[in-house]
């Protein structure tokens, strides 16, 4: 790849707190996990260099928008070290698409109801998007303020429609994936000031369907896995570019390590296999330059019906189809966002996105001539159904954990195989930016903290997947993996009721005091009720059994034989059983042991269902309603117009610790002098009425 050091053309525009698919308190916890200031702090530095950026283009008189020699349209995004412009362009071409995301739906296979309801996607691309679309329903808007000479463009409309348009219109062939969901529109101008803005007040997703019309640069990469390395929970989705092949083409913003990078390929109709999935001509095939795997996934990219801006000067009702990774991205990133609501609906909170790209792979369906990951599919086509399942059976056969290594620490937990199909581990974390690339094709890693995943039963040592740097379009070798924060380990035949211990542990130092991971297993034996064991244990075998109520156990462990059963209520030894002199037998009253099997009991767990806030329940005051905002600790409010109330102010943990009424005042006094420097939530509550303010102490 071509090198590119650049001067990033970012805007900022400063939101008030806002809600994505969480209650008020839900965004709070999710901004209380992320590192607001510093995101702030970004956003602001960012900011500062998109004004010099721009100062410049203009005294240059260098086109802000411009058309390409194919009529793609092009925006100015900054300049390189020797002072040339860097635009970025759309990533389509002309078609169709469909997805497994339905199995989500109400009616579908899985039996559940998610939609996107409440949930909300940030879309950054070239040019406005068209918000009053009829499949939008009022549900689309376009935050930076373009003005009245902004132009409707059809890429961006097509775009936030493959994630949330209705299913209302057109006998539902224009349906988004998360078609009931929310969508924040950007112009690509100032994405990183506005990226990271967004992230501090709790975005958890975003998609980007442009790239760089030449060059690499993972300064941009490297900026973006900053914003997600503070902001744990955001996770921005990337259009890897239509380059094709052989090698080496990604789009170079989509080398982000903490985001996922989406290949194109064909619809599929039924899965059967690896040769089902068929990859588009045109899209960009990796690794990335340190030899990453990337692409990350695949999606459906060619011919994908959506909404368009419509026809003429009027922008009546339009239609029409794309093809190209820019249409794979927003599929992936309205699946994701569908995920992310079931996991809240069982668990009353969100993953982390580490969580979240961790389980997209790790359930992707085998894509290519080889097992394992590869540079144009990654790590294979994207599976809505098994990954709703892994979390639906989080305890059971399938296991879902966050958890933190410290330097030195050593992560262990021992697993009980099913052997009905593959016994499958993955660890997936956010790692800290790595350093921007300096000389073209730099195969240095972009790797800061190498956390390594390893299996091990009776001897033997299993090693995650890894590209062979050696020959790159062949297939993907097991070892040690020091290039990718990912590592997924697959047994396709495991031993049923076989043991294998997981093992998490680390290369070096880790930067910042540790390293956050998330774990996904699939494969594990399922707790049942009670169970009936007849069969012999034979010699230098271990037998696992576990239920959570009751063992019946009649069998026979022979010499040098081990049999360890776990029940919740009693383990029964009647006619027939045998301990042969020279075995080892073990019977523990408990449930379901995360010691065995990595789970913990069945839980019935309800429904929950996130609104956002109506204007008329929080309502954002006006900007010079607190004042001095930043300050030191003391804040004035303008309450001119209330009768009485009172105001409140909240941390980003969610607690109230000011709570001052006043009644028939024009203002009134806030000391937090006391507090630690950070954000805070001013809430003036009179009436009915709730106003909400941001407020930031230094």
């Amino acid at each position: 790849m071509n090198i590119l050091k650049y001067y990033v053309l970012t805007s900022l525009l400063f939101l008030s707190t806002c809600s994505y698919s969480q209650t008020f308190m839900e965004g709070q916890k999710i901004m209380g996990k992320s590192d607001v200031l510093k995101l702030k702090l970004l956003s602001t530095r960012h900011k500062e260099n998109y004004n010099r950026a721009l100062t410049f283009a203009k005294k240059r008189g260098w086109d802000l928008r411009k058309l390409s020699k194919d009529g793609v349209v092009m925006i100015f995004y900054g300049m390189t070290d020797n002072f040339q412009p860097i635009y970025v362009e759309s990533l389509n071409r002309n078609s169709g698409i469909t997805s497994r995301a339905n199995t989500l739906y109400s009616g579908g296979s899985l039996g559940l109801s998610v939609h996107g309801e409440s949930m909300t996607a940030g879309v950054w691309d070239v040019g406005a998007l068209r918000v009053n679309h009829e499949a939008y329903e009022n549900r689309v808007i376009q935050m930076d303020n373009l003005g009245s000479a902004a132009v409707y463009y059809d890429h961006p409309t097509h775009v936030a429609g493959t994630i949330a348009a209705s299913d209302k219109f057109l006998n539902g062939i224009v349906r988004g994936m998360a078609y009931k969901s929310n969508v924040h529109g950007y112009d690509v101008g100032g994405d990183l000031g506005e990226v990271a803005n967004e992230a501090a007040g709790g975005l958890l997703l975003s998609n980007h369907s442009y790239g760089a019309s030449e060059g690499s640069m993972y300064y941009g990469a490297s900026n973006f896995d900053e914003v997600m390395y503070k902001a744990p929970f955001y996770l921005s989705v990337w259009a890897c570019g239509n380059g094709g092949g052989p090698i080496d083409k990604i789009n170079p913003n989509a080398t982000v390590k903490n985001g996922l990078a989406v290949g194109s390929v064909h619809k599929v109709l039924n899965y059967l296999g690896p040769s089902s999935v068929i990859a588009s001509t045109f899209s960009s095939r990796g690794p990335s330059d340190d030899g990453r795997v990337k692409p990350d996934i695949v999606a459906m990219g060619d011919t994908v019906f959506s909404t368009i801006v419509g026809v003429g000067g009027t922008y009546g009702p339009g239609y029409g189809g794309l093809s190209g990774t820019s249409m794979s991205a927003p599929s992936v990133t309205g699946t994701l966002l569908l995920l992310q609501q079931h996991y809240a609906n069982v668990n009353s909170n969100f993953m982390r996105a580490s969580t979240l790209k961790g389980l997209a792979l790790h359930t992707a369906d085998e894509a290519g001539l080889y097992p394992g990951p590869d540079i144009t599919f990654g790590w294979g086509l994207i599976n809505a159904e098994k990954a709703a399942n892994a979390i639906t059976n989080n305890g059971g056969v399938s296991y879902i954990s966050e958890d933190s290594l410290a330097t030195g620490g050593l992560y262990t937990r021992e697993l009980v195989a099913s052997g009905s199909e593959p016994l499958v581990a993955t660890i997936c974390w956010t790692d800290l930016p790595g350093s921007p690339t300096a000389i073209d094709n730099d195969p240095t890693p972009k790797l800061v903290n190498d956390l390594d995943l390893r299996l091990s039963a009776n001897g033997t040592t299993y090693y995650p997947w890894k590209l062979d740097l050696s020959n790159v379009t062949g297939p993907a070798i097991q070892g040690d993996n020091n290039r990718d924060n990912i590592e997924k380990i697959e047994i396709p035949n495991p031993v049923a009721g076989q043991v294998y211990t997981l093992r998490v542990n680390h290369k070096g130092t880790l930067a910042d005091n540790g390293q956050r991971f998330s774990v996904i297993i699939t494969g594990l034996e399922e707790c049942v009720v009670n169970r009936n064991i007849a069969s012999s244990v034979n010699t230098i075998s271990v037998d696992h059994q576990q239920a959570s109520s009751t063992i019946l156990a009649t069998n026979t462990v022979n010499t040098g034989a081990e049999a360890v059963y776990h029940a919740g209520d009693q383990v029964l030894m009647t006619d027939g059983f045998t301990a042969v002199n020279g075995s080892v037998y073990r019977a523990y009253i408990e449930a379901c042991s995360d010691d065995y099997a990595a789970r913990k009991g069945a839980v019935e767990r309800p429904v929950v269902t996130y609104n956002i806030p109506t204007p008329d329940k929080e309502i954002t005051l006006t900007d010079d309603a607190v004042y001095p905002n930043p300050g030191n600790g003391i804040f004035n409010v303008k309450v001119a117009g209330l009768h009485e109330g009172t105001v409140r102010v909240i941390n980003l943990n969610g607690n109230e610790f000011f709570n001052k009424k006043f009644k028939d005042q024009q203002e009134l006094n806030i000391d937090i002098k006391n507090e630690t420097p950070g954000m805070y939530i001013i809430r003036v509550v009179s009436g009915s009425k709730v106003y909400t303010k941001t407020i930031m102490k230094f």
